[in-house]
C-alpha cells in the first residue's frame, strides 16, 4: 500500500518475468539461484522449489589458531645429527672463504638460488645481487636459462656460493624441520635471517628458506646432493627480532686461550683418534692435557662402545 514501507525479508518468490530465458542445464539452474539468493539471501523457496540451506560461518565463537611449534626433527638422534651439522656449515658459510665447504658437498651435488620476481627494475631492486643467478621457474620460462642456472658438481657449487655476498646468520633465529628420514637420505629445511656484512644497503637484513637434501658420509656425518636456497627481504617483525640473542661461541670451536703447545696436541690427537675437535679437547681436558693417559681412556672407551657416533662427526 502507499505510504507503508514493507521490511520483511523475501523467503519465497516467483520470477515469471523473464519468458525468454531457457535453461538446458544444472548449471544454469544453480547459477541463476546464486544470482537471485545474492540480492535475497533469506530467500528459502525459488518458482515453485525449496533452495539448499545457505552456507554461513559462525564467527561469534573464538576459535584460538595453534601456536607456532619450533623445530622439528623426529628423534633426539636426528636433532643432533642435524644441529652439528648446521652449526659447522655456517661457521664456514659466514667466514671470509667458502672454500672449506667442499668437504660438505657430494662430487655431484646440485645447487640453486631464488628470489621473489620483483616487477620493478631488477637492478635497482635491494635484491639486485642475486638476481642474475635466481632461478625462479615460476617466471623464467626458458629451458636453457633454467639449466644454466642449475649448478653441478661440488666445484661449481662452492664456487658459486663463494661468489654471493659474505654473510652474517642469525643462529638464534634459525627453525630446522626435517621433512624426510631413511636409512640413506635426510631431508631438512632451515629458517632464519642473515645480514650482509660487506652491503653498503641500509637494507641488509635478509630472510632466507633453504633445502638440504643429504646423504651419510664417513664418521656419521652428511654429504649434500642438494641445495636449494631462497632468499627475501625480511619483514620489519623479522629485521626487529634479528640479532636480539648473541650468537653463541661454537662448541666446536678451540678455546681461544689454549696454549701454542696445547694446540699442537689437540689437532695431534684428533688425528690419530678420529675424533672432532670438540671431543678431542674434551678428553685431553678430562685428563689434565696428558696425551698418553687421554689416548689410554680414549682407547678402553671405545672398545667398551662408550663413546658416541657423533665424536666422529666430520669437521666442515
Amino acid at each position: 500500500r502507499h505510504g507503508h514501507a514493507y521490511r520483511s525479508p523475501v523467503r519465497g518468490s516467483f520470477l515469471t518475468l523473464l519468458p525468454f530465458v531457457c535453461f538446458t542445464s544444472l548449471s544454469l539452474f544453480a547459477m541463476f539461484d546464486s544470482a537471485v539468493r545474492e540480492k535475497f539471501p533469506k530467500l528459502l523457496r525459488l518458482d515453485g522449489h525449496e533452495l539448499p540451506p545457505p552456507i554461513s560461518f559462525d564467527v561469534e565463537t573464538p576459535t584460538t589458531l595453534p601456536s607456532c611449534k619450533a623445530s622439528y626433527f623426529g628423534t633426539d638422534e636426528i636433532k643432533v645429527l642435524v644441529s652439528r651439522f648446521i652449526q659447522q656449515y655456517y661457521l664456514v658459510y659466514d667466514s671470509t672463504d667458502r672454500q672449506g665447504l667442499l668437504d660438505a658437498y657430494h662430487d655431484m651435488a646440485c645447487c640453486s638460488l631464488s628470489i621473489p620476481f620483483s616487477p620493478q627494475n631488477p637492478a635497482r631492486s635491494s635484491l639486485g645481487e642475486y638476481f642474475k643467478e635466481s632461478r625462479n621457474v615460476r617466471k623464467l620460462k626458458d629451458p636453457t636459462l633454467r639449466a644454466k642456472l642449475l649448478k653441478h658438481t661440488r666445484l661449481n657449487v662452492v664456487a658459486f656460493l663463494n661468489d654471493l655476498p659474505k654473510t652474517q646468520h642469525d643462529i638464534a633465529s634459525f627453525v630446522v624441520d626435517v621433512s624426510t628420514q631413511t636409512n640413506t637420505l635426510l631431508c631438512f629445511t632451515v629458517h632464519g635471517v642473515f645480514k650482509e656484512v660487506d652491503s653498503k644497503s641500509r637494507e641488509s637484513v635478509r630472510a632466507f628458506s633453504r633445502v638440504f637434501i643429504a646423504v651419510p658420509a664417513g664418521n656419521a656425518g652428511l654429504c649434500i646432493v642438494n641445495d636449494q636456497l631462497f632468499i627475501r627481504n625480511a619483514t620489519t617483525e623479522e629485521i626487529r627480532k634479528a640479532f636480539v640473542t648473541p650468537a653463541p661461541t661454537p662448541s666446536s670451536s678451540p678455546v681461544p686461550t689454549l696454549t701454542a703447545p696445547q694446540q699442537e696436541m689437540l689437532q695431534a690427537f684428533s688425528q690419530q683418534s678420529g675424533m672432532n675437535i670438540e671431543w678431542s679437547q674434551k678428553c685431553l681436558l678430562d685428563n689434565d692435557w696428558d696425551f698418553n693417559k687421554a689416548a689410554q681412556i680414549f682407547t678402553q672407551l671405545k672398545g667398551e662402545g662408550k663413546i658416541p657416533e657423533i665424536a666422529f662427526v666430520k669437521q666442515l
